[in-house]
């Protein structure tokens, strides 16, 4: 997605956090501003965050999946794996914590 802020145009990449998100300057590369939620919505960017993030079920998410890791369970890891996702929103990597968007 491309926005305009202050005169100059941005691609906006959501970061794997959930909460931030990544604006790199279109035609220059290394001139990137890192904002949050509400960083975005007081800079008239709100349509941007059209999704929030559950904090509480992203946190019993990755509670879950330690736990199903450490139990060497394959169904409640699977579980927890869906449970991450429909928090934030995007596609998880099953064998990690990180997140791909």
């Amino acid at each position: 997605m491309t926005v305009t802020h202050n005169g100059r145009q941005y691609t906006v990449t959501k970061m794997a956090d959930g909460y931030h998100w990544l604006l790199t300057e279109v035609g220059n590369v290394r001139n990137k501003r890192t904002m949050n939620r509400d960083q975005l919505i007081k800079n008239g960017l709100g349509h941007i965050v059209s999704q929030c993030v559950d904090s509480r079920a992203l946190r019993a998410s990755l509670s879950k999946k330690a736990i199903a890791r450490y139990l060497e369970d394959s169904v409640m890891l699977q579980q927890a794996v869906e449970a991450q996702r429909k928090a934030l929103g995007v596609r998880v990597n099953r064998n990690s914590f990180e997140v791909r968007v």
